[in-house]
């Protein structure tokens, strides 16, 4: 311990009273400020440890007080918990809160040294108990800002200790606990003019922003509170913008709306972060945003289209009240007020229009349809959010403006925006995020300017800006269309190269603590010593900027190869290879500095990323043959797929299966750098993704390879294992719990006799918990966010659709897997010399099992009966993509020897089951079952022709006659036409 921290720590342990505790922390809080070197000696000198138990106790007092509170609020008829907010600000701290307070600015302040002072303040209990101090009702105003700021330094910091993905989650799962989630909502949804309120607000959802990005996380926020406090405070905008729907006052308290309109936002409220952390939670979850959108303070400001009535369908009776009459029809209100906001777009033409002007009266234009090839669709249902999000768009600055294109994206991607907003996403959205990408763009955001010792706002929001083009354009070739013509690929191939570029710090160096022998270290407590140093802001940045980038220009490349083309003629294709580069360990390098060349590597987001822009471009066949050969994309993937992180190697090895086809050049390449053990151990994994993307892979290298390469594959996956893969029911897909990570927030649990999901544990906590909310006396406030709980149905609707929606992902997921198994099988039976490898299969697996397996897979399943029940449902039909695989590999059996043709009638069931696939819906099934009668009735040479004939008579005997007959008339041309074929063949042996 240094000389000069004696005196002072000697005060602060040695204090007689809590006023001298107070000011020996206060002196130690402008000894530290802006000095990391004595901020590392007193974390040696144990002052986390300190801090931490100071905070404990104070945390142990607050609880206890605030049980005092509350039974004296009680007893006086107060038990909302916002009452006691609102009045926070007014009331004096006492002594143990001042100390509280100091120790809460020293800990903010030490977190602010950089990621190794995080280490020591994660491992005492000092987060805990000022979550536990926040949590309090009695908590002053000033405290609570102290703590958020706190915690949301630490937050910011966190990511930098580690950029590889996934990151450290031990602070979110701090955090994110349903008692800390509901404070953190309920300080979000306060409507108090204070500053200091808006600043909790703004602090908390900076929080949520940075560090949820678990899927278990976000369904938690969602499930306790966070959206729907986030709907109450953007419904608080939309008030004090004056852009509440004309009307919506008449229906207050109906239909999930609030008693009264929410308050309007104060000025010092901030809609960008709100829109942030609303974004994170809502991405790629239609439930969640679903549910947001049906939130109680979305839909008082923005209620639904209800009908309309003429008048003169508006009857009175003899008493004066209204009636409708008898031949009354509702009229929908197909306009939204919102869109009168928005600016008229140019119509998307079809291919088929011409340079005249469409034959329509001028007047009608005012109706602002903004069709998409058609005339829009107002069946669809669509928030009046969506248009409020563009004027948003169009109107606003700095982060409002990026995190409002942001939401607004995530609906359209969703299908919450309907079709007909695409031109207004080409001409209004598209273009100002290209525009955000210039150098010289001002996003004019003057909160924050230095993002508190951070990276400087500008470059934040810049940031996030490629991440969102990505998005928007994903799967959408009009919107891939009119991002091209604005030099999207020029843009950002552009931006690409420059990540490149040694760019020296400008601003504060990374504190760095000095070497010491790591044996002596790593006997010190964690709470005495620093953590890893980390990585500068400006590196995770340019990651983050760079990881973004890759995204969007696989996002333009996936469908035209014109695009393709395009990338690798602005010269990128060498930066994707080097973006496919690792970054090694923590340990193993020096990150002083900014550290974003070629030979520094690359973190697992930006690895993710890479794979995707080269897979983007392994579609384009003369790509793949020079660009990327040229460019030596094989050599860094076959290093990717053997990478530790699994998300790795399932984006490498979705590069290799398009490497992988059989007109690509480095097929071989693949075979003989020893790949192939590596994709039959993989394909062995438990993670479904990993196991689908080998499997795959060995499908395409199994196709038109040698023998040997085929006996290769069966062997190293196990001829035992790959039929029981073959032979699982992929639609008998098994409970949902198994599937949920340990430590999920889900409250639900099984259905009961009416099918309603209930919770076994607490059946009766949702429903109790809404008529307490109910029964309480609300404050003045009327928008009081306790007001957002009395309705447990949509919470419990919540956690049902996240479950639905899991369900129904994993059954997908398990039947790809299998289709991919029996494509596998199918490629390897097909080929020259394919009978010696069909042999070889046949019997390490077994004739009867493998035609078990087949003849199990295409047995009809019974319509369900008055008999089923819930309990005892019938069994789901077979999906399509089952059964096609399947045929395939009877076609290509029955390519094959005389010997694998008369295989087939060895089973009993197996032709009986193949007779009622003539009639399945799914044409590619059709058309396989009439291949296998072709097959079956071919006449190799004049010595086959007697077990044709007998295989043909037995065919007649099974109706495969009266089956052909049925499909003569079929839909599909090439069904009709095999048809034919296979009725000419079997006739001629009857005839004869």
């Amino acid at each position: 311990m240094a000389r000069e921290e004696g005196p002072l720590l000697n005060r602060l342990l040695n204090a007689n009273s809590i006023l001298e505790q107070t000011a020996a922390l206060r002196t130690l809080k402008h000894e530290i400020i802006g000095h990391d070197q004595r901020k590392e000696r007193w974390v040696n000198s144990g002052i986390v440890s300190i801090l931490s138990r100071i905070l404990e106790c104070s945390s142990r007092d607050e609880y206890d007080s605030s049980k005092e509170v509350m039974s004296d609020g009680q007893r006086d008829g107060e038990s909302s918990r916002g009452q006691n907010n609102n009045c926070r600000s007014t009331r004096s701290m006492t002594e143990e809160q001042e100390l509280c307070l100091q120790a809460v600015i020293i800990i903010g302040s030490l977190a602010q040294g950089g990621p190794a002072f995080l280490s020591p303040i994660m491992s005492s209990e000092a987060i805990p108990s000022m979550l536990a101090i926040i949590s309090s009702p009695n908590c002053p105003q000033s405290l609570t800002v102290a703590i958020l700021k706190t915690l949301s330094n630490i937050a910011d910091r966190y990511p930098l200790q580690n950029i590889n993905w996934p990151q450290d989650n031990r602070l979110a799962e701090i955090l994110f606990t349903p008692d800390t989630i509901s404070c953190f909502a309920r300080i979000i949804a306060q409507s108090s003019s204070f500053s200091a309120t808006q600043t909790c607000a703004t602090l908390a959802a900076n929080i949520i922003a940075r560090l949820c990005t678990e899927e278990t996380h976000k369904a938690a926020l969602a499930e306790f509170g966070i959206l729907d406090a986030l709907a109450l405070k953007i419904a608080s905008f939309v008030v004090a913008q004056g852009f509440v729907l004309p009307g919506a006052e008449n229906h207050l308290g109906e239909d999930g709306a609030l008693p009264t309109l929410p308050q309007p936002a104060p000025p010092a409220a901030k809609l960008g972060p709100i829109l942030r952390a609303t974004s994170v939670i809502v991405e790629n979850s239609k439930w969640r945003a679903e549910h947001f959108l049906s939130s109680p303070g979305i839909v008082t400001v923005f209620p639904g289209r209800l009908p309309e009535f003429s008048p003169a369908d508006i009857k009175k009776n003899p008493w004066g009240m209204p009636y409708l009459s008898g031949s009354a029809v509702p009229r929908q209100n197909h306009t939204n007020p919102m869109d009168s906001l928005l600016p008229v777009v140019p119509l998307a033409q079809s291919s088929a229009s011409t340079n005249f002007p469409p034959l329509v009266p001028i007047g009608s234009f005012h109706k602002r349809s903004l069709s998409f090839l058609e005339a829009p669709s107002y069946d669809e249902d669509e928030s009046a959010l969506v248009p409020w999000l563009f004027h948003m768009v169009r109107t606003e600055n700095g982060m409002s403006r990026v995190m409002a294109a942001r939401l607004v994206t995530g609906f359209f991607r969703l299908g919450l925006a309907r079709k007909h907003r695409i031109p207004m996403f080409n001409y209004l959205v598209t273009p100002l995020l290209l525009r955000m990408l210039d150098k010289d763009y001002d996003f004019r955001d003057d909160s924050d300017p230095d993002y508190d010792g951070m990276i400087p706002t500008a470059l934040a929001l810049k940031e996030e800006v490629p991440s969102i083009i990505a998005i928007l354009v994903m799967d959408t070739q009009e919107l891939q269309k009119h991002a091209v013509e604005a030099n999207a690929i020029k843009i950002l191939s552009q931006l690409l190269k420059e990540t490149y570029n040694p760019r020296p710090d400008n601003g504060k160096p990374m504190w760095y603590a000095e070497s010491k022998d790591k044996d002596t270290v790593s006997a010190v407590p964690a709470t005495l010593k620093l953590g890893p140093v980390g990585y500068s802001p400006m590196t995770c940045h340019i990651m983050r900027y760079r990881e973004g980038i890759l995204r969007a220009l696989a996002a333009l490349a996936p469908f035209r190869d014109e695009y393709r083309k395009a990338i690798c003629e602005n010269g990128v294709v060498p930066y994707i290879i080097d973006s496919l580069k690792p970054r090694p360990p923590l340990d193993a390098q020096d990150t002083r500095g900014t550290k974003n060349t070629a030979a520094d590597g690359n973190s697992i987001p930006t690895l993710l990323a890479a794979c995707g822009a080269a897979r983007a471009l392994t579609r384009s066949v003369s790509v793949l043959r020079t660009s990327l050969i040229d460019a030596g994309v094989a050599t860094p993937l076959f290093e990717l797929i053997k990478h530790p992180d699994i998300e790795v190697q399932i984006a490498a090895t979705s590069v290799i299966c398009n490497i992988a086809l059989d007109f690509s050049p480095m097929k071989e390449a693949i075979i003989s750098a020893g790949i192939l053990p590596i994709l039959c151990d993989h394909a062995h994994s438990n993670n479904t993704k990993l196991r689908l993307e080998s499997l795959w892979a060995l499908k395409h290298i199994a196709y038109n390879s040698t023998n040997d390469i085929k006996n290769k594959i069966v062997v190293g996956l196990g001829a035992s294992w790959l039929a029981e893969l073959m032979s699982i029911d992929p639609t008998s897909r098994r409970n949902l719990a198994a599937d949920f990570k340990p430590g999920t927030l889900m409250g639900m649990g099984t259905s009961n006799s009416a099918g309603e999901k209930v919770d076994l544990l607490n059946p009766m906590e949702d429903v109790t918990r809404g008529e307490e909310a109910r029964d309480s006396p609300l404050a003045s406030d009327s928008t009081s966010f306790d007001a957002l709980l009395t309705d447990p149905n949509r919470r419990k609707k919540l956690a049902m659709s996240g479950e639905i929606d899991q369900t129904r992902q994993a059954r997908q997921d398990d039947i790809a897997v299998q289709e991919q198994a029996l494509d596998l099988v199918r490629n390897i039976m097909c080929g020259n010399g394919a009978a010696e490898v069909v042999d070889f299969l046949l019997d390490e697996i077994g004739q009867d099992e493998f035609l078990n397996i087949l003849a199990e897979k295409m047995r009809p399943r019974p319509n369900p009966t008055r008999r089923d029940t819930a309990a005892n449902p019938p069994p789901p039909p077979m999906p399509a993509e089952i059964l096609v695989a399947v045929t395939y590999v009877l076609v290509n059996l029955t390519a094959g020897p005389p010997k694998h043709r008369d295989l087939l009638f060895t089973h009993r069931e197996l032709l009986k089951n193949l007779m009622w696939l003539f009639e399945h819906p799914n044409r590619a099934v059709r058309v396989n079952c009439v291949w296998v009668v072709i097959n079956l009735t071919f006449e190799d040479d004049q010595s086959g022709r007697q077990a044709s004939y007998e295989r043909a008579v037995k065919l007649k005997s099974l109706g495969v006659i009266d089956r052909l007959r049925s499909v003569e008339e079929d839909s599909d041309l090439d069904v009709r036409e095999r048809t034919k074929t296979a009725l000419h063949q079997i006739r001629q042996y009857m005839n004869a």
